[in-house]
């Protein structure tokens, strides 16, 4: 089974990116090179999984976690730790 959502074009990389702190668009495509377009559409994605919202922080639009994003902060670790270790596991042979 191929996961529906985690392989998507920045997805993983805008969660653990608002997991610092939150971040406008303009911060988002800046960090992330990537096309308006295509970070548009996966942030409507992600907010109607209820993964993140928008806040007004001190006069401008930022993108925050909700509480149902921050609980996968903890696992997306846990599965790049993984990741990591397969990844050192198949160039050892």
């Amino acid at each position: 089974m191929r996961p529906k959502y985690l392989f998507k074009r920045h997805f993983v990389d805008i969660l653990l990116l608002l997991n610092q702190s939150p971040k406008s668009f303009n911060e988002l495509l800046k960090t992330l090179n990537a096309y308006p377009d295509t970070l548009n559409r996966r942030l409507k994605e992600m907010q109607s999984l209820n993964l993140i919202t928008q806040a007004e922080i001190d006069g401008k639009v930022k993108y925050v976690l909700t509480d149902k994003g921050k609980m996968l902060i903890p696992l997306i670790d846990e599965l790049l730790r993984l990741i990591e270790r397969i990844e050192k596991l198949i160039e050892l042979f």
